[in-house]
């Protein structure tokens, strides 16, 4: 088996790896299906929207995956577009679209943010991880556009007029 190394290939490690990257923070959301309740206060309780939302990450997640190691690494071209709608569609609304409202909004004090970054498993640490993922996929996404659909189209004439 010979391994290539053109746009899409780099583009497929580099969609795998940024997916993979997502996994424990979403197990981690799905891994609380047991609680059907979080407790704020004394008298209020707040229902757990963290499991659906895990299960459901897990699933488009994984299904990226599939889409990517079974057709996008064969140049099949609708793979591109539902790579399109992964990235676009779950992982800037997700992971980075909170981010800017909050830097929309001055509510992130830089200093202890970058404070924060130092901290093994911190907030601040998967907070940032989210843009930094997103702008893994985009650069995947772009990577190979020009070998998908730079190519000539299937039944052009080559030749001149005839």
């Amino acid at each position: 088996m010979r391994i290539r190394h053109d746009a899409v290939f780099v583009s497929s490690v580099l969609f795998s790896l940024s997916l993979i990257l997502l996994v424990p923070h979403n197990l981690r959301y799905a891994l609380t299906w047991h609680h059907r309740l979080f407790q704020q206060t004394d008298r209020l309780w707040v229902e757990n929207h963290f499991a659906p939302i895990g299960f459901a990450s897990l699933a488009l997640v994984f299904v990226g995956l599939i889409v990517i190691w079974a057709g996008y690494v064969n140049r099949v071209r609708w793979t591109w577009f539902v790579m399109f709608v992964i990235v676009w569609g779950f992982a800037f609304p997700v992971h980075v679209l909170p981010v800017l409202l909050d830097m929309h909004e001055h509510l992130i004090d830089w200093r202890v943010f970058f404070e924060q970054m130092k901290v093994p498993g911190g907030v601040a640490r998967s907070y940032a991880m989210g843009p930094v993922d997103f702008v893994l996929m985009l650069v995947a996404l772009v990577i190979p556009v020009k070998s998908l659909f730079g190519g000539q189209l299937v039944g052009k004439n080559d030749g001149g007029s005839g």
